[in-house]
């Protein structure tokens, strides 16, 4: 019990730290100490063999696509291109749509397979010259280019490339389009109750006289630019976006390279390709050496929190939780809903939530009876729920990019990345006993 209550305490640590803006390496350490405390776990091996290892871990895996992305979205950005695409988007899809092309955008880009972090890099610097056109307050920033990478792209659209997509393959013999209409039906409630909801605050903050202000030491150029002459080519705006996309695609396609070097390759070339085009316009070396100094600061950040979660994972407190919500004598929907949801909050952790649920009671599902494509797109909704909490890397990541605190957008963010999501889940396992999959 006294173990349990430290892991509360840890995370109810971390947040209110997050939420004063302490450095993501001191609120994790923070938080981990608080655990190994409560937990009677030994300091020194836990530091060196849980907290370190996760955290360097993290880091390798992630140190080419955070550095990478960064690169990507600061050439775009001071080049003036990231300007280009917004300002063309608006044309074609009119001036009262910035949630939309912000949206659709994170939605293209989510399903077309490159990864959370990365889509956070690239699409900031549209997303913000966008609020600044539409003097939208920065606080919605975060959720407008969150929402579909991590709920509708990550667990509910069938064919999706993501990990949580993925794992349940594993468990139920079925294929990243199990339960199409299922997911459909819940990737369409989601995107317009997010565009809806993100709207409907946009019209709240401009009614109680709020503007869009850039943070400190921010730049932004001005969608005027494009009129001034000040920007690429439209057809040299998109020229790097799509070589990204068709050479991702190509090389996922025809090579057996994973997807994380298929995706480095890609987005190299695109780096290339916008330093050329734009070296008229961009101080190359700048440009590179900011950007990879700003990723490498969020990969650190980041990577500080993996360590926590895996301090989190090695402790007694969180194996007698999952070991206790896996056992419980629900229904199997029930059990899987509540448990993946409980599992990824403490940890932060969609993919681990579902993977440490399905490890345990994948095998007790697939002898339930219920029909394989229903339970794979039921319990990959689910992961897409409580992982978006305060400490979840995806949100740390963003709030870095975009410097903007947690403690102004996370409300918004947990409405559309938390709480919606879970509603799809409970809908899911509704229309899904009805036989519609």
């Amino acid at each position: 019990m006294v173990g349990i209550l430290g892991l509360i305490v840890a995370i109810v640590c971390v947040i209110a730290l997050i939420w004063k803006n302490w450095h993501m390496a001191i609120v994790s350490l923070a938080g981990a100490l608080i655990v190994i405390a409560f937990n009677a776990m030994d300091p020194v091996t836990t530091l060196s063999e849980k907290f370190m290892t996760g955290m360097s871990g993290f880091a390798g895996n992630w140190f080419l696509l955070f550095m990478l992305g960064a690169i990507f979205g600061k050439v775009m950005g001071d080049s003036g291109a990231s300007v280009g695409i917004a300002n063309k988007m608006l044309k074609i899809l009119g001036e009262k749509s910035v949630v939309l092309v912000v949206m659709l955008t994170g939605l293209v880009l989510s399903y077309g397979g490159i990864g959370t972090f990365i889509i956070a890099f690239s699409l900031y610097p549209i997303a913000v010259a966008l609020f600044q056109k539409a003097d939208i307050p920065k606080k919605l920033i975060v959720a407008t280019i969150m929402v579909c990478p991590v709920t509708v792209c990550m667990a509910m659209l069938p064919g999706s490339p993501s990990t949580q997509n993925l794992i349940p393959t594993q468990y139920f013999g079925t294929t990243a389009y199990a339960g199409a209409t299922l997911g459909l039906i819940c990737s369409a409630i989601m995107f317009v109750s997010a565009y809806l909801f993100l709207n409907w605050q946009i019209k709240k903050a401009k009614a109680a006289g709020e503007h869009f202000v850039a943070s400190p030491g921010e730049d932004i150029m001005d969608l005027n630019a494009v009129d001034e002459g000040k920007t690429p080519s439209v057809g040299a705006c998109f020229a790097p976006i799509v070589v990204l996309l068709v050479l991702m695609f190509g090389i996922q396609s025809m090579t057996s390279i994973p997807s994380s070097y298929a995706v480095a390759i890609a987005m190299t070339c695109a780096i290339i390709v916008g330093c050329v085009l734009y070296r008229d316009r961009l101080n190359v070396k700048e440009a590179v050496s900011n950007g990879a100094g700003g990723g490498l600061s969020s990969l650190i950040a980041t990577s500080s929190i993996m360590g926590f979660g895996s301090v989190v994972s090695a402790s007694p407190a969180y194996e007698s939780i999952t070991t206790a919500l896996v056992n419980m004598q629900a229904n199997p929907l029930i059990t899987a809903l509540v448990s993946i949801n409980v599992i990824a909050a403490i940890t932060g952790s969609s993919a681990g939530g579902l993977n440490i649920f399905l490890s345990s009671m994948g095998e007790y599902l697939a002898a339930s009876g219920l029909n394989m494509s229903m339970l794979h797109r039921v319990v990959c909704i689910a992961s897409s729920g409580f992982d978006a909490m305060p400490h979840a890397s995806g949100m740390v990541v963003c709030n870095q990019i975009a410097k903007t605190s947690q403690k102004d957008t996370y409300k918004y963010v947990f409405i559309t990345c938390a709480i919606m999501p879970f509603c799809c889940a409970i809908l899911a396992c509704i229309i899904g006993t009805l036989g519609i999959v």
